[in-house]
């Protein structure tokens, strides 16, 4: 009888653990959202609401990493790394870049063009300004 138990209990506890590890790995693909700018004019089931604001940002940013990575014909994608709530507001913070690897397809990474604030209410994009650690509110020039 205890060795039944046992058993069960075992099996019990295995099973939990590897809807845990499923429902962990959903949640983290969701958290990582990346789509590159040729591909803005298909509309996915999975796009999000700022996935257009990105694409319209990099095509028109006066960033020079991104328009050096656009000039060249590199797929530039955005990650969502997080999200910041403040008194009166919510943002998605992206990290915008594409993943490079040595000449020898060796030491995969992803290279940073950039960092951009989304938000959340006033669906305006704000460039992070590294050195001075300040948001700066992007102005789109080429809708005038």
């Amino acid at each position: 009888m205890k060795k039944k138990a046992l058993l069960l209990l075992t099996s019990l506890t295995l099973l939990s653990c590897t809807k845990t590890a499923k429902n962990e790995a959903f949640v983290a693909d969701q958290k990582i959202d990346s789509l590159a700018v040729k591909d803005t004019a298909v509309a996915s089931a999975t796009q999000n609401w700022y996935d257009g604001l990105i694409a319209d940002y990099i095509q028109k940013s006066d960033n020079k990493l991104i328009k050096s990575a656009l000039k060249n014909n590199e797929h530039i994608e955005w990650l969502l790394d997080r999200t910041e709530a403040t008194d009166s507001t919510h943002y998605y913070i992206f990290n915008i870049g594409q993943d490079v690897t040595d000449e020898n397809h060796t030491n995969p990474r992803f290279a940073t063009n950039g960092w951009i604030y989304v938000d959340s209410i006033s669906k305006k994009i704000y460039e992070y300004d590294i050195p001075n650690d300040t948001l700066v509110l992007w102005e789109n020039k080429h809708n005038r």
